[in-house]
C-alpha cells in the first residue's frame, strides 16, 4: 500500500479523501400545501418545505459503520478546502457518499476539528463513532466541533455524507484543524505517490489564456513539461444526475467527450466554430489515474463565435424580428422555444419541433424546477393560437395544465421555487392562461374549476404588479433575472384575455426596457445587479439581454439565448423611441441616473460617457453578510469589456456557492460615487475569506500598468486606476494568472475613478494625475483632476468640503450632460 502524504497544520483542512459512490435517490413525500412569504428583497431567503420536513422524520437515527467498504475513488479540492459534491436536480433527491483518509499523529492526543456541513457528517476514528452532525440547514453550511481521539501512529477516518437535494445542493463537507498540533495526512493508493502528484502538479498547472474566444482555436494551457500526457475533455458534467432530468428551455448543446493528448502546453479542444456553446462553457479536463479512475479539473470560458452571429438582422425591429425567428426556428437544439419559434414561423409543429418541446413537457409534468418558466410560454402561445395549433399539441398542453401545480395552497410534494419575485410571477401567469383556457374543467392539484383558476391568478397578477408598479425590481438590473420576469411580461402581453392586464404587461416591458437602455454599455447590460452568477457575468455577450438589445435596437450580440427573446420577437412590443437618447450618448455628453429598486429602497447609480462606466449600489448592506449582489460594476470601450471589485464567497474559482468567487460578495462593501469617482470600504468578517480581488480581463485590454498601490488600465481611449489601500498582487499562477488583481486581509479601502482620452488627454496624463493619497483610520483624501479634493470620511463622500446628497426616489430620471474636462464641467 502507498501513500499520498501531506502535512496539516491548524487553520488548514482536508480536502483530498478516497470515497465511494455517489448515490442519489428520489424522495416522494406526501402532498400537502405549504406557506410562506415572497421574498421581497434579492438576499438570501429560504423556507423549509414539506418534502424537507418528511424527509426529517425518515432519515435513519444511526447510520451503520460497514467495515469492508470499498472507496474506489479519489477527490482532491485543489484550491478548496472543500470536500464538495455539489449539484442540481429539478425534482428532490436524497443525496449521499461515504469518504475514507488516514491521519498519522506522533502520540495518543485528542484533536479539534471544525466540520462544516449543510447535510448530515458522521465520523468514525478507527472504527469508534466521535460525530454525528445533521443540521439540514439547506444550502447554508453549520459548524461544530468535533474532537478526535488519535492514537500514536497511523488512524483511519471514514466520514458519511448526505443531503436532501432541492434544486440546487450545496453537498460539501470541510474538517478543518483547530489544534496547535501538527499532524500527517496520508492518503492511501494502490500506485505510487509519485504518479497522483504528477498528475495533481499537471492539473493545477492548467488554464485558459483568455476567458472568451470569439474565433480560432480553444486551447487550454499547460506547463510544456506535461506534453504527451493523455486527458479526457468533459462538458457540462453533474455529479448527480436523476434519469428524468432535462433542460426544457434553457438553450443547451451536448458535446461528447474527447481524448486528447497535450502537445507544446497545449490542449487543443476545438474550434470557436466547431463547439457549440450557451451561456459560460464548463470543461473537465481529467486523467485517468493506474487504477482506472479518474481525476478532474473545472475550467470554464465563454465561446462567442463572432463570425457566425455579429450579422445584421436588419434595419428595423419587425425586420429583425422576423430574422431572428427564421435563426431560431433552425437551431439544432432541443429547446422549445426553437419549436415555438418554427410554429410561428410555418404555422405548424413538424415531427422535431415535438422532440424540442418534450424535455420541457417532460419537466412541467414532473414539475421539476423552473417549470413555470417553460410552462408559462406555452400556455401564452395556446392561448393566443388556439384555433390553429394541432390537436395534439393542445391536447398535451391541456393534461399538463389540468395537473399542475400553481401554488403553495394547493397541495404537492415538489420542490419547485415560488418564492422570488420573478418565479411568483411566472406562477401566477401560469395560472391565469390556465383557468381561462379551461374555464369549465377540473383542475385536480386545486380541486377547483378553470373558472376559480383564472380569477384567483388575475388576482394574484394584480397584486404583484401593483408592488412592482411601487418598488420596481427587488433584483435590481438583474441580468440573470430580467429575462426572466421577461418571460413574464411577454406572454402577458401577447396573450392577455383582459386589455388591462395587457397594459399593465405592456407597462412593465417600458419600464424593464428603460432600465436596460439606461444601463447599457459596450453593447451589454453594464451595472450594479441585485443577483448574479459567474455564467452570467462572464458570458454577457451571449447571456439572454444581450440577445434582446440586438434586436430592439441592433446593439448587443445576437445569440441562441432564447426564452425572452423568441416571445419578444413573436409580439408586436417595440420600446418606446426616447430610450434610445440613453444608449447612443451624443459626443462630449455623459449620463447620470440615480434610483432606487426594491422594498429595500436599494439606490443605485450610474455614470456613463461612450467611453466609460462606472455604476455601484450605494451603501446598501454594507459590512453585512452578502449574496450574490453584483456590488459594482466598471465597462470600458465597446465590446463588453467588464471588469468588477467583489470578496469571492469561496475558494473554488468556479464553484456552486453563492456567493461563489466572482459572483456576489460574502461581505458587501460601504460605496459611495459621485461621477466617475467611487470609493469601496470593505471591513471583513472574520470567519470570511481576507481578500478582494479585480476582474482582469486583459486580452481585452490595450495597457495595464502598476505603480505603488495603484493599478492602471487602458482599453482603446478609456482609463480606469484603482488604489488599493493594501497593496495590490497581479496573480500569476493557476487558472487565474493574468486574470485576477487581488488584496489580503480583513479591512481595505479602494478608489476607482474613471476617465478617457477626450477628458484628460493621454494615458500617462491620467496616471500622473492620480498619485497621493492621504489615508487615516477615518479618512481617505486624494485630490482630484477633474473634481477637485475628494474626501471619504465615515461612509460619506465629499466633493470640495461639500457632502454629497441626493434625492431619493423611485423614478428612473436619468439626466444627459456635459463631459468632466480638465478642470471640472466643460
Amino acid at each position: 500500500m502507498n501513500f499520498f502524504t501531506y502535512d496539516l497544520i491548524k487553520g488548514s483542512s482536508l480536502n483530498m479523501w478516497k470515497y465511494s459512490e455517489l448515490k442519489s435517490e428520489p424522495v416522494v413525500a406526501p402532498y400537502c400545501t405549504m406557506e410562506g412569504e415572497i421574498n421581497a428583497t434579492e438576499g438570501y431567503f429560504e423556507i423549509d418545505y414539506p418534502v424537507r420536513k418528511d424527509f426529517l422524520t425518515t432519515i435513519p437515527e444511526v447510520i451503520s459503520f460497514h467495515e469492508n467498504e470499498l472507496f474506489p475513488n479519489l477527490y482532491c479540492g485543489f484550491e478548496s478546502p472543500r470536500v464538495d459534491f455539489s449539484s442540481f436536480l429539478n425534482t428532490p433527491h436524497w443525496v449521499h457518499t461515504s469518504l475514507f483518509n488516514n491521519i498519522e499523529s506522533n502520540i495518543d492526543q485528542t484533536v479539534s476539528f471544525s466540520i462544516i456541513t449543510c447535510g448530515r457528517v458522521v465520523i468514525w476514528v478507527n472504527a469508534k463513532q466521535i460525530l454525528d452532525f445533521s443540521p439540514y440547514t439547506r444550502n447554508h453550511g453549520s459548524e461544530t466541533i468535533a474532537e478526535l481521539q488519535l492514537k500514536a501512529g497511523k488512524n483511519d477516518i471514514v466520514v458519511y455524507l448526505d443531503d436532501l437535494a432541492e434544486r440546487d445542493v450545496n453537498f460539501f463537507f470541510e474538517m478543518k484543524l483547530l489544534s496547535e498540533e501538527r499532524l500527517t495526512v496520508k492518503v492511501p493508493l494502490d500506485y505510487s505517490s509519485g504518479e497522483l502528484t504528477e498528475n495533481i502538479n499537471f492539473l493545477e498547472s492548467l488554464y485558459f489564456k483568455k476567458d472568451v474566444y470569439l474565433e480560432g482555436n480553444v486551447i487550454v494551457n499547460s506547463d510544456t513539461a506535461f506534453d504527451g500526457k493523455e486527458v479526457r475533455i468533459s462538458y457540462g458534467e453533474q455529479y448527480f444526475q436523476s434519469e428524468n432530468e432535462a433542460s426544457g428551455d434553457i438553450t443547451d448543446f451536448h458535446r461528447e467527450d474527447q481524448c486528447l493528448t497535450v502537445a507544446n502546453g497545449e490542449i487543443l479542444i476545438g474550434t470557436v466554430e466547431s463547439i457549440p456553446t450557451a451561456g459560460v462553457t464548463t470543461v473537465y479536463v481529467s486523467v485517468r489515474m493506474p487504477n482506472g479512475a479518474w481525476l478532474k479539473k473545472k475550467l470554464v470560458c465563454c465561446i462567442y463565435n463572432e463570425d457566425k452571429l455579429h450579422i445584421s438582422l436588419g434595419t428595423s425591429i419587425e425586420e429583425r424580428k422576423q430574422k431572428a425567428l427564421e435563426i431560431f426556428s433552425k437551431l439544432e437544439l432541443m429547446d422549445m422555444n426553437s419549436a415555438l419559434a418554427e410554429f410561428v414561423v410555418t404555422k405548424r409543429l413538424s415531427e422535431k419541433a415535438y422532440e424540442k418541446i418534450k424535455p420541457a413537457i417532460e419537466i412541467v409534468k414532473s414539475k421539476g424546477d423552473c417549470a413555470d418558466f417553460m410552462f408559462s410560454p406555452l400556455l401564452a402561445i395556446t392561448t393566443k393560437y388556439h384555433n390553429e395549433l394541432p390537436d395534439e399539441f393542445k391536447a398535451i398542453i391541456k393534461e399538463c395544465a389540468l395537473d399542475f401545480r400553481y401554488w403553495i395552497d394547493e397541495p404537492g410534494n415538489d420542490v419547485m421555487w415560488y418564492f422570488s419575485e420573478n418565479h411568483s410571477l411566472l406562477f401566477h401567469t401560469c395560472q391565469y392562461f390556465a383557468g381561462y383556457l379551461y374555464k369549465e374543467n377540473h383542475f385536480k392539484v386545486a380541486n377547483r374549476t378553470g373558472e376559480e383558476q383564472y380569477e384567483i391568478g388575475k388576482k394574484r397578477l394584480e397584486e404583484w404588479f401593483d408592488t412592482f408598479f411601487a418598488y420596481g425590481f427587488s433584483e435590481w438590473n438583474s441580468t440573470t433575472y430580467l429575462p426572466i420576469d421577461l418571460i413574464g411580461f411577454f406572454s402577458l402581453y401577447l396573450a392577455a384575455p383582459d386589455n388591462y392586464i395587457k397594459e399593465k404587461a405592456k407597462k412593465a416591458l417600458d419600464f424593464t426596457f428603460k432600465v436596460i437602455a439606461v444601463n447599457y454599455h459596450g453593447r451589454v447590460l453594464s451595472s450594479t445587479f441585485g443577483r448574479i452568477y459567474e455564467h452570467d457575468i462572464k458570458a454577457m455577450r451571449i447571456g439572454e439581454i444581450s440577445n434582446v438589445l440586438a434586436i430592439a435596437w441592433n446593439k448587443g450580440y445576437f445569440n441562441n439565448a432564447l426564452r425572452a427573446s423568441t416571445l419578444f420577437c413573436m409580439s408586436d412590443y417595440v420600446p418606446p423611441k426616447e430610450y434610445m437618447n440613453f444608449i447612443d450618448l451624443k459626443e462630449g455628453n455623459a449620463l447620470e441616473a440615480n434610483y432606487l429598486q426594491g422594498i429595500n429602497e436599494v439606490e443605485t447609480y450610474l455614470y456613463k460617457t461612450n467611453a466609460y462606466s462606472l455604476a455601484c449600489a450605494v451603501k446598501y448592506n454594507q459590512y453585512k453578510n452578502g449574496h450574490q449582489q453584483h456590488m459594482m460594476n466598471i465597462s470600458l470601450g465597446n465590446d463588453a469589456t467588464q471588469l468588477w471589485i467583489n470578496n469571492p464567497g469561496e475558494y473554488a474559482h468556479s464553484g456552486e456557492n453563492r456567493p461563489s468567487y466572482w459572483a456576489g460578495n460574502a461581505s458587501c462593501p460601504s460605496i459611495v460615487q459621485y461621477k466617475n469617482i467611487q470609493v469601496l470600504e470593505y471591513n471583513i468578517a472574520d470567519n470570511l475569506i481576507p481578500k478582494i480581488h479585480l476582474y482582469l480581463p486583459h486580452w481585452s485590454l490595450s495597457e495595464i500598468q502598476t505603480k505603488d498601490k495603484w493599478l492602471f488600465i487602458r482599453k482603446d481611449n478609456a482609463y480606469l486606476g484603482v488604489f488599493f489601500s493594501e497593496g495590490l498582487t497581479i496573480e500569476n499562477q493557476g487558472d487565474t494568472r493574468g486574470k485576477e488583481v487581488y488584496a489580503l486581509g480583513h479591512k481595505q479601502r479602494i478608489i476607482v475613478k474613471c476617465s478617457s482620452l477626450e477628458e484628460i488627454g493621454s494615458f500617462y496624463n491620467f496616471i500622473d494625475s492620480l498619485n497621493k493619497v492621504e489615508i487615516t483610520d477615518r479618512q481617505i483624501k486624494l485630490k482630484d483632476f477633474q473634481l477637485g479634493e475628494i474626501k471619504y470620511q465615515d461612509e460619506d463622500l465629499f466633493i470640495n468640503d461639500g457632502k454629497i446628497e441626493r434625492y431619493k426616489t423611485y423614478d428612473i430620471k436619468p439626466t444627459i450632460e456635459k463631459l468632466l474636462g480638465k478642470e471640472g464641467r466643460k
